[in-house]
């Protein structure tokens, strides 16, 4: 008796850390935000104390542009053999990927994004400084007096499965994670749990890839 088995094609996320190099460059455009401000918190789908919009024009941007983001487009079409957005079925001879947003959030205690996707074809999330242990978290009376074990203070990705199930896949948020980027594709839904007792802020980036002709 001969037994096939067929796994039904999905969609999944890529990721790389980023050179010492590169994160230096998005810290000098933290920096650059903060002495002059544009807001975000208006756009976000949760309780963050501060989001700042980022220069994505800076010339500094050119090699993540230019070389980073293609790679990581290019390794994504590569693995998965499409992406979930029409361009897949487009010309895409005649059209290209482009960074159309970008900025840095703040994260303090008790704050969180619930569940929500982007605008555009990709989205991508850069943590910049984690000053919390996933493990020391979950390790608290807060977690253990909760339904939500092994999540507090993490980043998640939702999403369900053939069945129909509801299912996340996790990301531990641990001081090596630190310089981590993940490029999805941008209707992955996905949210930020609160961390606690800590005083101190939580620094991500994220940003929005968009179809544009070339």
């Amino acid at each position: 008796m001969k037994i096939k088995t067929t796994t039904f094609p999905n969609y999944g996320t890529i990721e790389t850390q980023l050179s010492s190099e590169t994160i230096d460059i998005f810290w000098k455009l933290i920096d650059e935000a903060k002495n002059n401000p544009v807001n975000m918190n208006s756009i976000l789908a949760g309780q963050i104390s501060s989001s700042l919009r980022l220069n994505m024009n800076s010339p500094e941007l050119k090699d993540f542009c230019q070389q980073i983001i293609p790679k990581l487009v290019n390794t994504y079409i590569e693995t998965f053999k499409s992406i979930p957005v029409k361009y897949n079925n487009a010309n895409r001879e005649n059209l290209t990927l482009e960074l159309e947003d970008l900025w840095v959030n703040f994260q303090k205690e008790h704050e969180f994004n619930p569940i929500h996707d982007h605008n555009g074809a990709f989205s991508f999330v850069i943590w910049m400084k984690i000053p919390t242990s996933s493990k020391e978290q979950n390790a608290s009376l807060i977690s253990s007096n909760s339904g939500t074990k092994g999540l507090i203070s993490n980043f998640s990705f939702v999403y369900t499965d053939i069945l129909g199930n509801i299912g996340n896949f996790v990301y531990a948020m641990e001081k090596n994670i630190e310089g981590y980027m993940v490029m999805f594709p941008s209707r992955l839904h996905h949210q930020v749990f609160p961390f606690y007792d800590n005083q101190d802020s939580r620094v991500s980036i994220s940003g929005n890839l968009g179809i544009v002709k070339k």
